[in-house]
């Protein structure tokens, strides 16, 4: 990977639908050349695929609920599955400190929050605590994993 590589990750971060014309214009290069690094991005797994982002609230889901879980170790293998399976939590990830993993969830409102954790969470195998955080206002909510690593590039 390189200097350029890293601009066309991060144009198409930013807009994943423009055309590969546009696209190598902005790169400074012809359709052809821009086109084979793209593929090659994709085969190497930088680029994992493309996809819209939803805004919840349009779609009827305006509460973001963080969970923060604690398990029984001995059931991490079904409570991962469990969490794959399950439509409601949007993210999951496995942490070091005083939970064992972190889950966001979206919801209609505070009382589809409180249904989702009654019938859809507390019920997962393993489960031996778990603390909700509602969240009250996105201030970022995605950033750019490519404007990221340029800084780590800039550093190099």
């Amino acid at each position: 990977m390189d200097a350029t590589d890293l601009k066309i990750l991060i144009a198409l971060e930013a807009n994943g639908r423009q055309s590969f014309t546009n696209l190598a214009e902005a790169m400074g290069m012809s359709k052809t050349p821009c086109w084979t690094r793209v593929q090659t991005l994709e085969q190497s797994g930088a680029i994992s695929g493309y996809s819209a982002n939803i805004d919840g609230r349009a779609v009827g889901l305006g509460v973001v609920a963080i969970l923060q879980v604690v398990i029984n170790p001995l059931q991490r293998t079904e409570f991962e599955e469990a969490v794959r399976a399950n439509d409601a939590i949007l993210e999951c990830y496995t942490t070091a400190g005083d939970a064992d993993y972190i889950l966001k969830v979206v919801c209609r409102d505070v009382d589809d929050v409180d249904d989702v954790l009654r019938h859809n969470i507390s019920p997962m195998p393993g489960l031996s605590k778990s603390s909700t955080t509602i969240c009250l206002k996105s201030v970022k909510s995605r950033g750019s994993v490519a404007v990221a690593a340029r800084r780590l590039w800039q550093k190099a």
